[in-house]
């Protein structure tokens, strides 16, 4: 088996804070208070414990943190070059809006992270995001064709610039005259950093299609995924390589099924019906595709019929019940999780991103447990 062959494990990382009370949403939940997190408390994004769940997963064979953006997360960029300092070979998975940075700001932070950090240590995850709230909170009014149009024209003068090019670009969103991020002594390094983009939507497709080194997906059945990969395929470029597949899921994984499953019922114990519901029709107002996706897999499920959560062999849907994102995470045993991520890795996926509930806990089982299993197989990459 080559090193392309292999899976490679990435974490996500709660900037903006987690609670164990998972009615609130779990992880990057936004409070009024400290205290309105109730019993369990809220786990506050500080750098001791975003370095506790760094150091963690670097320790369990992850290659790199997604640090997500987003006005109520604290920059990522920040929080990336600080935990820099506290570890030794963990990549940061850098997420970032177009509507908020001009190209060459994006592309400075970068050259500038990857000569501080040497090679290989950053990737970038654009992120298009949606329409509302927090578009309008950055004056962002347009519609998703607009938000995708923007992105394609900030990664058409963006990847130049990281690849060391000068670039002059005047357009609709985004003008720039001789820009460039390298000077004398201050080279980038061979290769720029990667491009990682995930959006199931017709605007998303040609975007991923032309620019993604990396194209990310909220978990999803086999078939669902195998034809997503077919769909993104027929839209390349003639001669440009497919780019790689990733996933982006929750993980409960146990010694034993019944403890994981156990566990897995025990985050929606005591949560009012009515609660649930609210977060149901929050999620599915949405104007995501990928969030529309991934409620539709659950559309008659709920909380009074736990076995309704069972969308498919070692894939629970409890989590997308509350919070946004994944609607599925993988659950089961350490043997039976690697299972359904071999089988992943069969059809195509190379890249599995996870989070769990709360994320230090779940990075201990992941190094405890998953990691070892897969290493035992030959699955897991080294970086």
């Amino acid at each position: 088996m080559t090193t392309d062959d292999r899976i490679r494990l990435h974490w996500y990382l709660p900037s903006s804070g987690e609670t164990r009370q998972f009615r609130q949403g779990g992880t990057n939940v936004v409070l009024p208070d400290r205290d309105s997190a109730g019993p369990g408390g809220f786990r506050a994004p500080t750098l001791s414990y975003l370095t506790e769940i760094a150091l963690a997963v670097e320790e369990a064979g992850c290659t790199s943190v997604l640090v997500p953006t987003g006005s109520s997360c604290e920059d990522p960029w920040i929080v990336s070059s600080v935990l820099l300092a506290h570890t030794r070979t963990l990549r940061f998975l850098v997420a970032l809006h177009p509507r908020t940075q001009h190209p060459l700001l994006t592309a400075h932070h970068a050259a500038t992270f990857q000569r501080l950090a040497g090679h290989g240590r950053l990737a970038l995850n654009v992120v298009t995001g949606e329409p509302g709230w927090e578009a309008r909170r950055y004056g962002d009014h347009g519609d998703k064709a607009a938000q995708y149009a923007r992105t394609e024209e900030f990664l058409r003068i963006v990847r130049p610039l990281l690849a060391g090019e000068t670039v002059d670009h005047t357009g609709k969103y985004f003008a720039t005259r001789d820009a460039s991020v390298t000077a004398p002594g201050r080279d980038l390094p061979a290769k720029p950093p990667e491009i990682w983009f995930g959006g199931s939507s017709e605007y998303a497709r040609p975007v991923a299609a032309r620019h993604a080194d990396v194209y990310l997906s909220w978990l999803e059945p086999l078939d669902m995924i195998m034809e997503k990969i077919k769909w993104l395929a027929e839209a390349l470029p003639e001669g440009r390589p497919a780019p790689r597949f990733g996933l982006r899921a929750w993980l409960l994984s146990r010694d034993t099924a019944e403890q994981a499953f156990a566990d897995a019922e025990r985050h929606l114990a005591g949560i009012d019906p009515a609660h649930a519901a609210r977060a149901r029709a929050l999620l599915g107002a949405r104007d995501s595709v990928g969030q529309a996706r991934g409620q539709s897999l659950l559309e008659g499920a709920g909380i009074e019929d736990l076995d309704s959560l069972h969308v498919a062999p070692n894939l629970w849907g409890g989590f997308g019940l509350l919070a946004g994102g994944s609607a599925l995470a993988f659950v089961g045993s350490h043997a039976e999780v690697a299972d359904r991520l071999e089988e992943y890795r069969d059809i195509g996926v190379s890249e599995f991103i996870l989070s769990g509930f709360p994320n230090l806990e779940e990075a201990h089982w992941l190094s405890d447990g998953l990691a070892p299993e897969l290493r035992r197989r030959g699955l897991l990459a080294t970086g």
